[in-house]
C-alpha cells in the first residue's frame, strides 16, 4: 500500500502542468504582447519576452522540474525508502514555487502597477533640496 500511495503522489505532482497551462489559456487574450518575466529586488520588471516566450519558458521550467522530481523520487524510493517521503515533500514545495512563479507572472502582467518614480512629486528629495537648482541657475 505504501508503494502505491507514494507512486500516486508522485503522479499527482504532474497536475501542476495542466493547471499552469489552463492559467495561461484562460488569460491568453488579455495578456500583453510583451510580457515582463523577470523582476529585480524591488519588483520592477527588468526582463521581457513575448506571450509565446513566457508560455514556453514557464511550461518548460515546469516540465523540467517535474521530470527531475519524478526521476529523483523514484530512484530515492528504490534505493532509500526512508528518505523518499521527506524528499517528496521537498519536491512538492519546489513544484509549488514554480507554479506560483508562473501564476504571479500572469497576474502581474494582467494588472501591472502604475509606472511611477519615488523621486517624482511634491515630497521628492529633488523638490525639497533646491541647492542643485540654484547651482544650475547660477552657472547656466
Amino acid at each position: 500500500m505504501n508503494r502505491i500511495a507514494y507512486k500516486t503522489l508522485v503522479g499527482l505532482m504532474w497536475l501542476a502542468l495542466p493547471v499552469t497551462t489552463l492559467d495561461y489559456w484562460r488569460n491568453w487574450d488579455r495578456l500583453p504582447v510583451r510580457m515582463a518575466v523577470h523582476f529585480d529586488a524591488n519588483w520592477q520588471p527588468n526582463g521581457y519576452t513575448s506571450r509565446e516566450g513566457a508560455l514556453d519558458l514557464g511550461l518548460g521550467i515546469m516540465v523540467f522540474m517535474l521530470v527531475v522530481s519524478t526521476v529523483g523520487l523514484l530512484i530515492a524510493h528504490a534505493l532509500k525508502p526512508a528518505a523518499a517521503w521527506p524528499l517528496l515533500l521537498v519536491f512538492y514545495v519546489t513544484i509549488g514555487f514554480v507554479w506560483f512563479g508562473n501564476h504571479s507572472i500572469i497576474k502581474w502582467n494582467l494588472n501591472p502597477p502604475p509606472a511611477h518614480s519615488e523621486l517624482m512629486g511634491s515630497d521628492s528629495p529633488a523638490v525639497r533640496d533646491s541647492s542643485g537648482a540654484k547651482f544650475l541657475t547660477l552657472h547656466s
